[in-house]
């Protein structure tokens, strides 16, 4: 939920929270629980956090209006998250990518302010004082893992070596937490996440192919096994790989003529010990899940590397069954929901639902605004909100183009395809372009050569600078794709390409 008040509201309730240090009557630290986390920005400055739950969600908090103002979001958390924000610049020695991490527990009240070239301070909080960057060292490694640079410094020291600077970090960022002014309950938290950048260092050396079990090995990946649920206790960058190291290490272990570049074959070759395990069987299901949500037609493939291997236990099984409902999905969406809800007492629903969890889109009522002037090829005038609002469609894809714009362009196959395949559902494809007045001869030049002349719901915006339809979804470049409800309400801002395999999928999902 995005909320926008006056500046000086919301600053006088939020240090009235801020006072309220770990007070009696709120979540216990750790336990599940809400977050407020306001952002001042600068007239249209946005800012993006990501999240590293099961749903991999995106929170972003954005200025549409022109003046400064103060955005806040509310957002649940079931245990304590580490988000971090990522600002590119481009500075006269070279690229630089600098992270803020903020590390939150439930129930924790945060004010940050944006600062010049993307940079973020924090002003105040009912938790941290500061970024997680700012209280302990927090290795590019973490963030960015560069393969070759770790075979070369393993090659040039050794493995005990490059084990014993691993541990040096870790040792000296104990050392800082230790002199933390924060509670033990706080101290003990950042130490739980100080392991998960020690082990996320030792994971990405058990899982390198290149290196074979040996007995430092085995005590590294004996030492992370026992130490997991410390490791996985926040919700982090690097949890999935931690998961998979401790797979794939046993795996590689217990089997060793597996074919290593089998993710599936690699899970399914594991001891008795370890498939028997929570951890194994989560690690399995976030594997197929994060694989449906961001590349759904590789589900197709999952299915069969399951094939072979669905006879090694049930729970392989299962999810080779689970594989092929999640393929169905883009015949019947609907269908194979159900299915999904009564495959299994319905254990494997949430993959579904979390679809819909990982989109986390802000939803934008367009009734409020004033009319927005769009014009067909014969010149005649419309408004958009009547466009875009029908009770003859669930649905309304709006494309936004221009004669100039190339990448529109070689979008449009994907998107005829696209509706030729939704013939019949109840979903509106709406184009709109944003050429200028003096450009309209263009602009129907190049809609008779892409045959969308004479097409139904062609437009072009009219002075699309100063149009508020511009400044409500901050369109800055194109192609630009919105989706639209029933009512007019923009549910999703910057929709999928038609080219992008998660497009269709998504429309099913919505039209469900």
């Amino acid at each position: 939920m995005n909320i926008k008040l006056p500046f000086f509201l919301i600053i006088s309730a939020a240090l009235i929270s801020y006072s309220s240090h770990d007070k009696p009557g709120r979540p216990s630290l750790g336990e599940a629980g809400t977050v407020v986390v306001s952002v001042a920005l600068k007239s249209h400055e946005s800012l993006v956090f990501n999240s590293f739950d099961r749903y991999s969600r995106k929170y972003e908090f954005k200025n549409y209006i022109e003046k400064d103002t103060l955005i806040t979001r509310q957002i649940k958390l079931s245990r304590p998250a580490l988000w971090q924000y990522g600002n590119f610049l481009v500075l006269p020695t070279g690229p630089v990518l600098k992270i803020y991490s903020l590390l939150l527990l439930p129930g924790d009240t945060v004010l940050l302010k944006g600062i010049n070239d993307g940079a973020i301070a924090m002003t105040k909080s009912s938790g941290y004082q500061k970024l997680l960057d700012s209280l302990i060292t927090l290795p590019k490694e973490f963030y960015w893992y560069d393969a070759k640079s770790q075979q070369i410094l393993v090659k040039d020291s050794g493995i005990k070596q490059f084990l014993q600077s691993i541990e040096n970090t870790f040792s000296q960022n104990e050392n800082r937490i230790d002199r933390l002014n924060v509670s033990a309950l706080r101290s003990d938290w950042i130490r739980k996440v100080n392991k998960n950048i020690k082990y996320t260092a030792i994971a990405h050396l058990l899982q390198n192919k290149e290196i074979n079990s040996s007995t430092v090995m085995d005590s590294v990946y004996k030492e992370m096994y026992a130490d997991v649920n410390d490791i996985l206790a926040v919700d982090a960058i690097n949890n999935n790989v931690i998961m998979g190291a401790i797979v794939s290490y046993n795996a590689k272990k217990n089997d060793q003529n597996l074919n290593k570049d089998n993710f599936w074959a690699t899970a399914a070759g594991v001891d008795t010990v370890l498939r028997k395990t929570a951890l194994y069987k989560d690690y399995l299901k976030s594997a197929m899940e994060a694989q449906y949500i961001n590349a759904p037609k590789e589900i197709m493939t999952i299915r069969q590397q399951l094939a072979d291997i669905s006879s090694r236990s049930p729970f392989l099984d299962t999810l080779y069954q689970v594989s092929g409902i999640l393929a169905e999905t883009f015949k019947d969406y609907s269908g194979a929901k159900q299915k999904l809800q009564n495959y299994a007492g319905g254990h494997y629903a949430y993959i579904m639902d979390a679809d819909n969890q990982a989109d986390n889109h802000e939803i934008k009522p367009t009734k409020y605004l004033p009319p927005i002037l769009l014009y067909d090829f014969a010149g005649k005038k419309a408004d958009f909100k009547q466009v875009v609002a029908s009770n003859d469609y669930k649905l309304t894809l709006v494309d936004f183009w221009a004669s100039w714009c190339i990448p529109c362009i070689m979008e449009m196959p994907a998107l005829k395809r696209a509706e030729e395949k939704m013939k019949g559902k109840p979903i509106k494809f709406v184009t709109i372009s944003i050429d200028k007045d003096q450009d309209i001869s263009k602009w129907i030049t190049a809609a008779k050569q892409n045959k969308l002349y004479g097409k139904a719901f062609q437009y072009r915006l009219a002075n699309f600078k100063q149009s508020p339809l511009t400044k409500l979804i901050h369109i800055r470049n194109i192609p630009r794709y919105l989706l639209i409800d029933q009512q007019g309400n923009i549910i999703d801002d910057d929709f999928y390409r038609p080219s992008d395999e998660r497009f269709q999928l998504q429309l099913m999902k919505h039209l469900d």
